[in-house]
């Protein structure tokens, strides 16, 4: 009968805080680039070039229905076969990167429709420029609608980072795999794990609230 033991696993403890830095360094970055490419997506999707709009389109639809794990196969390995030899951890941000900002360019392009058109043409009226009307008009209250699904995605960015571990990434998922082969407990290892993503998570979450509360705060009366 199975004992249950994490005393094994705890002479492997002291690589965890590296397998950790890992997985936020992929997932910051996969964030950032997807947040980039998020906005410019949303805008080609509300563009009036037919063009822009249709390449968007089709980039939102084929990497937000392609799972992540094939898209870190298709980087990987397909882009090897074609000459183009891409290291681990690259591969698993770009397969990362091409199925958060499919996701970054709908919550942005939601937040963007969301904004009555009175707006633009009020912003307009006053001689603004499409940067100014952008910065000051638009986009303060763009950022307010999306928060919270913004916060959510980053919440999946870092757990859908365990799926670098499949092609050797040394992150979390990947020292967990390491010490469930080394000590046959996967069990214990698969725990401590699971016990990480949760605290990554709420970590951001509990962030997204405090920092939420701060931003979105109503003025108060002078």
């Amino acid at each position: 009968m199975y004992q249950f033991n994490l005393h094994v696993i705890l002479g492997y403890l002291h690589l965890l805080p590296f397998a950790i830095g890992m997985t936020l360094l992929i997932s910051v970055q996969t964030i950032v680039l997807s947040l980039a490419i998020g906005m410019v997506g949303a805008i080609c999707r509300l563009s009036d070039n037919l063009l822009l709009r249709f390449l968007a389109g089709a980039y939102v639809e084929v990497f937000r229905n392609i799972p992540v794990l094939v898209l870190v196969y298709i980087v990987f390995f397909g882009m090897a076969q074609v000459g183009l030899r891409v290291s681990n951890y690259y591969s698993g941000l770009i397969a990362l990167t091409l199925n958060g900002s499919a996701y970054m360019t709908e919550i942005f392009r939601g937040g963007l429709i969301a904004i009555p058109r009175g707006q633009y043409l009020a912003g307009e009226s006053q001689g603004m420029t499409q940067l100014q009307l952008y910065r000051y008009v638009i986009l303060p209250q763009v950022i307010r609608i999306i928060y919270s699904p913004i916060g959510n995605q980053f919440i999946a960015i870092v757990i859908g980072s365990s799926l670098a571990a499949v092609i050797g990434v040394e992150e979390v998922a990947n020292w967990m795999f390491s010490v469930g082969n080394d000590t046959f407990r996967y069990m214990e290892s698969f725990l401590v794990a699971g016990a990480v993503y949760v605290a990554l998570a709420q970590t951001i979450n509990v962030c997204r609230i405090i920092v939420g509360r701060t931003l979105m705060r109503a003025p108060g009366p002078r």
